[in-house]
């Protein structure tokens, strides 16, 4: 083998596809391509991009629980539909989510969100990088208020948040004043609203509001 080639296995492997039925799936695509051909088992390095960009324009490649996900029709929300068929890869490759736990989560949640006409969430608390985190990972497609828990806050600015939000998250075990708190908690028009996340961390603060019965479609 020359130095430039690398075993097609390898270069698919690179890119998540392992599994038996999956790896047959790419290469066929990579032969109908012209790339290899049947009989070959290494394919020049050099083609790695013409590998990728035929793969990706023909199949989304997702890990399992993604395309469980897409498939039950929660798919992100926001996206483009997009209709390629999935091909199934290791969940570090995966395009949807990247392999990050929080972000499968954050992508439950949105679609979760989505079904049950959620657009607007008040958070309550948390670390500063756990609500930066939140911004980032949610406000391209939710309106968000993110409270800081330890900063003195008005009853007045607190009903309005009230008011305004689909949802009030308060974050039980983070960065939290009790006089905060019991703002959103304690307010009457909130109970409907308000949902308490005892777990820390951005994948636990999604899976609750997912798993809620203010979202959940059980």
């Amino acid at each position: 083998m020359a130095r430039a080639d690398l075993p097609i296995t390898q270069l698919l492997a690179d890119l998540g596809v392992v599994a038996a039925t999956e790896v047959a799936t790419a290469r066929a695509a990579l032969e109908d391509a012209g790339l290899t051909n049947p009989r070959k088992t290494n394919i020049s390095l050099a083609k790695r991009d013409a590998v990728t960009d035929t793969i990706d324009q023909l199949y989304r490649r997702l890990c399992t629980r993604c395309a469980v996900d897409v498939d039950a029709g929660n798919d992100t929300p926001g996206a483009p539909p997009d209709q390629r068929p999935i091909l199934r890869v290791a969940q570090p490759q995966c395009t949807r989510c990247g392999g990050s736990n929080n972000q499968r989560a954050v992508d439950e949640m949105l679609a979760a969100c989505g079904w049950a006409g959620v657009g607007k969430i008040v958070f309550v608390g948390g670390s500063p990088a756990v609500r930066q985190e939140l911004a980032q990972l949610l406000g391209e497609v939710l309106d968000l208020r993110l409270i800081e828990g330890t900063r003195s806050r008005t009853r007045a600015a607190a009903e309005a948040d009230i008011a305004w939000a689909d949802l009030v998250i308060v974050l039980g075990t983070s960065e939290l004043a009790h006089k905060v708190s019991m703002l959103y908690t304690d307010d009457p028009a909130a109970r409907k609203k308000a949902i308490t996340v005892r777990r820390r961390g951005v994948e636990a603060i999604a899976q609750a509001i997912t798993g809620s019965d203010r979202v959940s479609r059980s």
